[in-house]
């Protein structure tokens, strides 16, 4: 490559590409990935709520443990839910066919371990930075030098934490882009980490525009839905009268057994299992306006706001040297290999010594309770008595003084 072409290349890595907004703009009309979101994450609200009511019909801590299981399903199906409409959106941006919905999901279920995988190694990669900064604090306690030092070193960590800041929130960002595209953990930490070090000031900056686009379409979209869900409710209970709201306390005696399982009683009572074919339907047919409610005001934007960082991750990946990065990947594993079997051979030789201290400890002191044992006890000295008149010296059975005649009080 030359000089040139190198520098053109640098050059296109920091410029800002503002028609990322516009093909976003581009989700608002893809209908598929706003199925597979809203598919998803209505298994996983069934999953939850049929887990509560399991849980509070048993009571106790087990409806709690029933209720954080549902939690748990929940939040893996919206997971695996944003996988796979990401891997639908980026067949979209290659120009590929696009993969139904049920390839889509499995896809999501697939993936989701290696999104967890990818995102816990970027927490430690900051907590090993954290680290650092914190050994550099403490030497700036050392007297003198260190007052110093942190005349450098505190607005050194101020300007590193920013910079640290604004590539986190890219490389976080872009993870899930990463493994749309079918990267492997390893790639996709090499590229994001590759973006996020070449070119985080444009990418953090097309970040922003994405999410205030995402905002505000969500807020028009939720607007124009709370406006048809008032309307709606209107023209329903103005015609159905009781039986409109009898539904409505249907449904909202089961998001209180949702959100409070121990109250499961409660909530069936509202529920109140109403007489007529008509009556459970009600309840169902407002579960369903709540669906799309979601579909309206969360799954649309959000469709735009994927398809947008799938537009972004395939423009800065195509100009970030991709070798490099999986090369520093490999050399980063290899290192955090070799500090853990240098740390496990130090773990062993601390035990081993330890095991040896311990048997040399033992050792002195059964031998030197031998030795107390073996030596005998020294004869007590015959002690001399003195007449207290005359100072003689007496036997120690003498009643009288032999020079004076003294009693000698024996």
């Amino acid at each position: 490559m030359t000089t040139s072409s190198m520098n053109t290349a640098a050059t296109n890595s920091q410029e800002i590409n503002f028609n990322i907004l516009l093909k976003a703009l581009q989700g608002l009309t893809m209908f598929r990935p706003m199925a597979i979101l809203s598919i998803s994450m209505f298994i996983g609200f069934v999953a939850l709520l049929v887990l509560s009511r399991i849980g509070a019909g048993i009571g106790g801590f087990v409806a709690v443990l029933f209720a954080f299981i549902g939690l748990v399903a929940f939040a893996a199906f919206a997971g695996a839910g944003y996988l796979g409409a990401g891997f639908s959106l980026a067949a979209v941006v290659e120009e590929r066919e696009t993969p139904g919905i049920s390839t889509s999901i499995l896809f999501g279920i697939y993936t989701l371990p290696r999104l967890l995988g990818l995102m816990l190694i970027e927490v430690l990669m900051v907590f090993g930075l954290l680290i650092v900064e914190i050994i550099l604090i403490e030497i700036c306690r050392i007297p003198i030098l260190g007052g110093l030092l942190s005349l450098v070193v505190f607005p050194g960590l101020f300007l590193m934490n920013v910079a640290l800041t604004a590539m986190f929130l890219v490389a976080v960002n872009l993870s899930g882009p990463a493994l749309w595209f079918g990267e492997s953990v390893s790639n996709a930490l090499g590229h994001v980490l590759a973006v996020a070090k070449s070119r985080p000031g444009p990418v953090f900056f097309v970040l922003l525009l994405l999410f205030l686009l995402y905002l505000i379409v969500g807020g028009i979209l939720a607007a124009l839905a709370a406006y048809a869900a008032s309307f709606t409710g209107g023209l329903v209970v103005g015609s159905m009268g009781g039986a409109a709201q009898s539904a409505l306390y249907g449904v909202s005696g089961l998001m209180s057994m949702f959100q409070l399982p121990m109250a499961y009683g409660n909530a069936m009572g509202y529920m109140g299992y109403h007489s007529t074919v008509n009556g459970s339907l009600y309840d169902y047919a407002l579960l369903i306006v709540a669906a799309a409610f979601f579909v309206v005001v969360v799954a649309i934007p959000n469709t735009v706001l994927q398809l947008g960082l799938a537009y972004l991750y395939a423009d800065s990946r195509g100009l970030v040297d991709l070798e490099a990065s999986n090369a520093m990947v490999g050399k980063v594993l290899q290192k955090v290999g070799s500090a853990a079997d240098a740390a496990r051979k130090k773990a062993e030789e601390a035990a081993q010594q330890a095991r040896q201290h311990t048997q040399n400890f033992a050792e002195k002191t059964s031998s030197a309770k031998t030795e107390n044992e073996a030596v005998p006890a020294a004869p007590v000295a015959n002690k001399k008595h003195f007449c207290k008149q005359c100072g003689a010296t007496l036997e120690p059975d003498e009643k009288f003084c032999g020079e004076c005649g003294s009693p000698t009080g024996n």
